[in-house]
């Protein structure tokens, strides 16, 4: 009976230590795993040893940096086309701040929808609150706000606004919704296509918060859509 009942300990935390972890690809194919306490790991890495060359020296600096989670860039042309990436989740997770006064209605989720036309690339940002208040907590999004997104290895990237966004607030149904939109530069692109999202920080106007994200080789996936 001890025996079934340490198996079926053991089998518990092996299926919460699972469930505590998400994978993602980078696109030199190595496989990374993120852990819901902000950690993350390659699953399985190695580093070559140094050489005298100069050119390989170089080859052995872009490996290392990939091996600590930096994000390396490549000069080569960035080429748009024309199309739009099916909307998906980006962020979901709790409010810092109306998770000081409410238990359940605290979530902030946020959509991202990846577009490109005429050679430049948007990124619509469609926020949900769910509080029918939004304004007093989090304000407007104002020119000048911005989305900083964290990659792994430490670089932060921020995706500026440029217009001004009011919420819509449906106070009856308890929820209220931002809907706005980014351009996104050659530099920003380059960045993001090899790179996964580790954190993301909104800068409202009346304060800044950090959320989870959810998706975080999203780029990695869909910037490959809209480039030729």
């Amino acid at each position: 009976m001890k025996k079934i009942i340490v198996l079926c300990m053991l089998a518990f935390g092996i299926s919460t230590l699972v469930n505590a972890q998400q994978t993602a690809l980078t696109s030199n194919g190595k496989l990374v795993i993120l852990y819901d306490n902000g950690t993350w790991k390659y699953a399985d890495v190695k580093v070559p040893e140094k050489k005298g060359k100069d050119a390989e020296n170089k080859l052995h600096e872009k490996t290392e940096k990939e091996t600590l989670g930096m994000p390396v860039l490549d000069n080569s042309p960035i080429v748009l086309k024309d199309g739009v990436v099916e909307k998906i989740a980006f962020i979901e997770g709790p409010s810092k701040k109306l998770s000081k006064y409410f238990k359940q209605k605290n979530i902030v989720r946020c959509d991202f929808t990846l577009t490109s036309k005429g050679g430049k690339a948007y990124l619509k940002t469609d926020w949900k609150i769910m509080n029918g208040e939004a304004y007093s907590y989090f304000g407007f999004i104002k020119e000048g706000n911005k989305l900083s997104l964290e990659l792994i290895g430490g670089k932060v990237l921020d995706l500026v606004y440029t217009k001004e966004f009011e919420p819509k607030e449906y106070q009856k149904y308890g929820f209220s919704t931002y809907s706005a939109e980014l351009e996104l530069n050659v530099e920003q692109i380059r960045m993001l296509k090899n790179s996964i999202v580790f954190k993301a920080h909104m800068n409202w106007s009346r304060r800044t918060e950090e959320y989870k994200v959810i998706a975080p080789s999203y780029f990695m996936k869909s910037l490959p859509k809209i480039l030729e």
